[in-house]
Formats: structure tokens, sequence, C-alpha cells
């Protein structure tokens, strides 16, 4: 602490750093975030694994959303912040992609050290590699690759899927659940988190899998981007997710192709072989049509 400050100064700084490691959405303002009301329930649903009530979350919400920016980018180091000495695997479709996440996570514990309460050790800073003074550590590989001698208390996946093409492949998808039950899950230490954030692009992916399954294991966290009946954040039926963000044009333009609107952007994926119908195309008659 600042030997320069004063008595006051001091005491209100601790006080502040104090909240901030005790609450995630202090945490996200600090970093410049303002929650949104959706970003409010992923906040909360994060907490609850931070405090080891949830050891099975999804969070499936449309391309856009941030939910990446709080899961993978915010969360991470708050997590540790608790728990400077545990061990996280980060995951994504491309060793690249995870890496990305990793130097952003890298580059927070590094400048906000004093806040968070940890930094950096000496060496391992690498971008997807990086271990904490207090003996934790951060591993960031691709879904698939290796992860042999690492060992989590927190996995976090987050976008496993890059494309409609690798989604439309069994051999793809078969490739993925193998590498979740084989080697994924035999990394995990007792008691272990595992977080799955993505937007769905079939119904036979990693998470459909995973809830045939496990159903009963799994708290899911389904937020489509116009509200259907049962909706989590308690909107209207209709009624869109984050419109200062996601305007009507966007949601027209997203409507333009059936199975991308079905799948991404409402989180409900469905065969491809599958008829998809719009209300749009439904007319009512007063008679029926003549024959043809």
């Amino acid at each position: 602490m600042n030997s320069q400050l004063s008595p006051a100064e001091a005491a209100r700084l601790l006080i502040q750093r104090r909240s901030i490691r005790a609450n995630f959405t202090e945490w996200c303002r600090f970093k410049g975030y303002e929650p949104a009301r959706h970003h409010r329930l992923i906040i909360a649903e994060l907490e609850a694994v931070a405090r080891g009530e949830v050891q099975r979350l999804m969070l499936f919400l449309p391309p856009g959303s941030a939910k990446s920016t709080y899961g993978s980018i915010l969360f991470p180091p708050w997590f540790l912040a608790g728990s400077p000495g545990k061990s996280i695997i980060a995951a994504s479709h491309t060793a690249e992609l995870a890496e990305r996440w990793g130097r952003k996570v890298r580059n927070i514990v590094e400048e906000d050290a004093a806040v968070l309460g940890y930094g950096l050790a000496g060496e391992n800073r690498a971008a997807g590699r990086w271990e904490t003074g207090a003996g934790g550590e951060y591993f960031a590989a691709g879904v698939g690759g290796s992860i042999t001698g690492r060992r989590a208390d927190l996995a976090i996946i987050d976008d496993p899927v890059r494309s409609r093409e690798d989604a439309d492949s069994e051999t793809i998808r078969d490739k993925q659940w193998d590498w979740y039950n084989f080697d994924l899950v035999t990394r995990l230490k007792p008691d272990a988190a595992v977080i799955l954030i993505m937007t769905r692009w079939h119904e036979d992916d990693l998470a459909g899998r995973l809830l045939q399954a496990e159903e009963t294991r799994w708290r899911v966290v389904r937020l489509p981007m116009e509200a259907e009946p049962g909706d989590q954040l308690g909107r209207a039926v209709g009624e869109p997710l984050w419109p200062e963000w996601y305007s009507a044009q966007m949601r027209t333009d997203a409507k333009r192709d059936a199975r991308l609107w079905s799948a991404l952007y409402q989180q409900r994926p469905s065969p491809e072989s599958g008829n998809y119908f719009k209300a749009e195309w439904i007319r009512p008659y007063d008679k029926l049509p003549p024959r043809s």
C-alpha cells in the first residue's frame, strides 16, 4: 500500500479492495464494465461456482452477448483472487483462441495484482501457461489438444465449436466428446467445477450429449435472443435480449436463415433434415383454395 496515503485514504482503499475481491459485480465495474440485465444473471451463476454451490454450469447465449467477456476474461482472475493457489484449464475450439483468452487474463492479473491480492510467479508467464505467486496455474488448450500433466479446480470450455461445418461433422463431435470424457474429466481435481459457454449449432453437440448423459448434474442458463415461455430473465414472450445492443434490424437479419435463428440466436438447435416454420408463413383462409 502506498506509504504516501493518509490513514483515511488507506482505509478507503482497503475497503474497496476487499469489496472487489468479495463481489464479482464490483470487480466488473472496476474493470470498466457495467453489467446489463443478462450479465447480472451470468454473474450470479459464476459467483455460485466460485462459492462451490454449482459444479456444472452451462451458459447458452447468442453471439455477441459478452458471455466470453464475463466468463472467460473477467471471471478467472476474480476466481483466483479467492483462491490464488487453485488451477484453471481454459479450452476453446483452437489453441490460438484459448491462448488469446489466457493472454488477456494474464495481463489483468499483472496489471491489477494489488487489487486482486496476488500476482504472477517470476517464471512461466507465457500467454497460455502461467502461474500465480501462490502456486496456482492457468493453462490454455484447444478442445482436443493435450492437457496431459495438468490438473484443474476449474475448467472453462468456451466456444468449443469453430463453425457450422464443424458442428455438422459427426467425426468432430465424436472427437470433442472423447476429449471431454477421456482427457478433461480425468484431469479434474475432486470437487472441481466445469463451465461450458457456447452458442449452439447442433442438437448433438457437446452440450447436447452432456445433457443427455447427465442432465440433472448441470445448471443450464439459456437466454434466447427473443424470450420464450419460462424465460430465465422473466421477460415477456418475444421480448428481445439486450435491446441496447441487438437492434430490431439485427434480429430481422438473423431470422432470414431459419436454422441460424433457431440454433445460434434462440439456442434451440434442430436437425438439419427437419422442417422449419415461420409465423409469417401461416395465413388464415375463409375457404379452401381451389384445387390445382
